[in-house]
Formats: C-alpha cells, sequence, structure tokens
C-alpha cells in the first residue's frame, strides 16, 4: 500500500511537472501574495480592493489588493462575535462567507455561521459600517443583528452564504442557501438592511443532477438588461477532491425565473457552464461578482491548488483567484483570463498556433491557417474572424455527419479567445507562442 506521505509527494511531482506541459491550460494556475483563503467577496471602495472572507476564528478578515492578485491582511472587520450570535451557536467557531455591499459612503457586512460544517443550524447576520474609511477599515463597524436562521430537523433549508444585489429600481435582493431544498431569495429593507415587512423567502435554484443537491454560493449581477444568478454546485472543503463548479442562469427580473443555456428554470436544475476544474486548479467556487475600477464586472472565488499541501493528508491549498467576466455574443458571461495573466504579443490576426480547452478536459495544440482552415489532432474545419468574433466549423474524424460551431470572442492583442459551442461547453484558447516559458 502507498503511503499518505508518499501519495502526497506524488501528487505534488505531478502538478509541477504538468505545469511546463500541455496537460495544463495556461493562466490557471495564477496566484499571488497572501492570498490563501475561503470564499472571497471583493468590493472595490476608494480606488481599492478589500475582500472579505471565511474566517477561522475571527470576524471577517479584511484583505486589501491593488492588482487582485496579491493581497494584505487589514485585520477582523468585527474583533470578536456579537452576543446575540454566541447566545445562537454557543460552540461557533467562525464566520462563513461574508460579502460587502456598499450603501451610501459606508458597507454593510452580510455574513453567515452554522452550528456545524454538513448541518443546516445556520444564521444569517448584518453588520454595518456607515462612513467606512479605507484607510482604517477595521474601525466603525457595529453589528445590527441576525436577518434568517434555519434549524436543524426542522427546516429544510441552510440559512447561509448570503450575497445582496440593488436592482435598477432601487430595490434590495438577498439571496442565500446550500444543499437541502436549494437556494433563496429574499426582498430585504433598504433602510435596515433586513428582511422586508411581510416579504417572505422563495426558492430560484437547485442542483436536480446530483445527490444531495449540493449547490452554495449564490452571488447576483445586473449587465445589460439582465441579472444573472451565479451558484456553485458541487462539494467544497477537500482539497483537489473537491467537486466545485460555477454555473449560472438569468432573468429579465431580480426575482427570477433564472434560466439557464437550454431555457430550463434553475429550480429544475437549468443552467450555464461557467468554471470548472482544470489542473492546478481545482473545484473553482465560492466568491461574488463585483464591479471593477474600469466599470466591468469580475468574478471572485477561490481554488484549490494542487501544487501546495492544505491540512492533514489534503492536497489543494484554497487560493483567492480573480477573473474579468467576458460577455458573448449571445449575453452569456465567460470566463477571462485571471487577473495576473499576461499573454505575449501581439498579433493582427489569429493565424498560428494555439493551445484550446474544450469543456475544462486535456488542453491540445490547433492550428489556424491564413487559408480559413484550421486542424487539431481529432478534427479539421474553418474559420472566420469578424471584429472580435471568432467562428471555427468543425468536423470531427469519428463523427461522421457532425458539425460542432465554436463562437468565441478574440482579446484585441488576438492571443487569447473563450466562447461556447452550440452544446454551451465553454471553449478556451491562449495562441501558443504567448504563453512565457
Amino acid at each position: 500500500m502507498v503511503s499518505i506521505t508518499l501519495m502526497a509527494a506524488l501528487l505534488l511531482s505531478s502538478s509541477m511537472n504538468a505545469g511546463s506541459s500541455d496537460s495544463v491550460f495556461p493562466f490557471d494556475g495564477i496566484r499571488g501574495e497572501n492570498g490563501d483563503a475561503h470564499d472571497p467577496s471583493i468590493t472595490e471602495f476608494g480606488g481599492r480592493y478589500f475582500a472579505f472572507v471565511t474566517s477561522g476564528n475571527s470576524f471577517s478578515p479584511i484583505k486589501e489588493s491593488k492588482d487582485l492578485v496579491n493581497w494584505v491582511d487589514r485585520g477582523p472587520a468585527i474583533a470578536d462575535a456579537p452576543e446575540w450570535l454566541k447566545k445562537r451557536i454557543p460552540d461557533h467557531r467562525s464566520i462563513w462567507a461574508p460579502m460587502a455591499l456598499q450603501v451610501g459612503k459606508g458597507l454593510r457586512l452580510y455574513y453567515c455561521a452554522s452550528e456545524k460544517f454538513g448541518a443546516n443550524g445556520s444564521v444569517i447576520g448584518v453588520a454595518e459600517n456607515p462612513t467606512f474609511n479605507p484607510d482604517r477599515p477595521t474601525e466603525g463597524w457595529r453589528d445590527l443583528g441576525s436577518i434568517i436562521e434555519s434549524r436543524a430537523g426542522v427546516d429544510n433549508f441552510n440559512a447561509i452564504d448570503p450575497d445582496v444585489l440593488i436592482d435598477q429600481k432601487g430595490r434590495h435582493w438577498m439571496t442565500y442557501g446550500s444543499y437541502w431544498s436549494g437556494i433563496y431569495m429574499l426582498e430585504l429593507d433598504p433602510e435596515t438592511g433586513k428582511g422586508k415587512a411581510d416579504a417572505k423567502p422563495f426558492p430560484v435554484a437547485s442542483n436536480t443532477a446530483d445527490r444531495g443537491n449540493p449547490l452554495e454560493a449564490p452571488a447576483l449581477a445586473y449587465h445589460d438588461g439582465y441579472y444573472y444568478l451565479f451558484v456553485t454546485y458541487g462539494l467544497a472543503a477537500q482539497g483537489i477532491r473537491s467537486t466545485y463548479r460555477m454555473v449560472c442562469g438569468r432573468s429579465r427580473q431580480p426575482e427570477g425565473p433564472y434560466l439557464g443555456f437550454d431555457g430550463k428554470p434553475m429550480t429544475e436544475g437549468g443552467h450555464t457552464d461557467l468554471l470548472y476544474s482544470s489542473p492546478p486548479m481545482f473545484g473553482p467556487g465560492g466568491g461574488n461578482v463585483f464591479v471593477g475600477k474600469d466599470k466591468s464586472l469580475y468574478m471572485a472565488y477561490h481554488y484549490y491548488d494542487s501544487r501546495r499541501h492544505w491540512v492533514r493528508d489534503l492536497w489543494g491549498r484554497p487560493t483567492i483567484q480573480v477573473r474579468p467576466i467576458v460577455w458573448g455574443a449571445d449575453g452569456w458571461p465567460l470566463p477571462g483570463l485571471p487577473a495576473g495573466a499576461k499573454p505575449a504579443g501581439e498579433h493582427k490576426g489569429v493565424a498560428g498556433e494555439w493551445i484550446s480547452q474544450a469543456d475544462f478536459s486535456d488542453p491540445s495544440k490547433i492550428q489556424f491557417k491564413a487559408d480559413g482552415t484550421v486542424k487539431g489532432s481529432r478534427a479539421e474545419g474553418k474559420w472566420t474572424l469578424k471584429g472580435s468574433e471568432l467562428r471555427i466549423d468543425w468536423k470531427i474524424d469519428d463523427r461522421p455527419g457532425d458539425t460542432f460551431t465554436d463562437i468565441l470572442v478574440v482579446n484585441d492583442a488576438h492571443t487569447s479567445y473563450v466562447g461556447r459551442n452550440q452544446l454551451g461547453k465553454v471553449i478556451r484558447g491562449v495562441r501558443a507562442d504567448a504563453v512565457p516559458n
């Protein structure tokens, strides 16, 4: 029998070797300084980025960054848990998945705590800092108490992972939930930050394809006439064995219904793929969607880095990562290259050799030829480029008669692309000579 120590060493060696081979999609393993954390919720305030993350024993640690890659610890938002929480959960040890929302000149901090991992005796609370000072981010916070709770053995939902959106009419919506009966939404009172009088929670998403309904970490965003609900399917906190994966749906109304790529409601398992594991990035999920300094939307999450040991026999240290959201021609969000990724060079077109990945499987080399043809290891086809839209029509060698069409968005330097095929599967590519050695 191979020992745990030897297995860990083999995993590490394999991951490090893979990092320099064609089996890894470029830049997925980017990490910065002091970015070890679960459930990063990032907000831009006063020209700075602040991440509020799941704590060990403190009350919502705050990290600050200038570049969304490297982070500096600034301390906890509140030094100690409020008395109401200590009474509600005497064995309270950790605040989970805090989320900061800018309201006026300050921030509201939504957070949750649970009696124990894997149980639904949980509570969501809120604190505020009406005059948040970026120079002193840990000063001025005051707790406002609980918003909603779930009781183990009584309720069939889990009051964790809050995220709040202010819609285009100024109404406040909180989405939350994990496993059990899924993800819920509740309208909040903008003045108090708590549930609006007579408002009742209602379901907005479930993962009907997996046993136990594993989904959590909802996040809301608005873009170009649609409200988007991002959720994470799968299991977390298992290092590289984690099955977290990010999906989304959209609606014309903030309260839904949210539909997936195939038009199926998220309450029935409908969804659109967004970001899955791609070594050394395992189990991406959690976090939030936020507006950056450039007014574009970004997705923040953690992934488990297979190159680093975490705890006990688990490899895959939880690591903060941020990606800009790229918008396809069909209006669906796509994962851009991570913050800190810098493909080299600049080109006038796409002709040349690329590293391509379909549906987060093993990447492979493909060749775009100047005559408008493209060839891969198992397929060939034709490509056209109009502005930033790259279209590839593939013929698969072992599937005669079948054609797959990729509709992709190419960056201005023609060094990377991302898009989907007609089945909604994510297609990514980076020019081979744009990847640093």
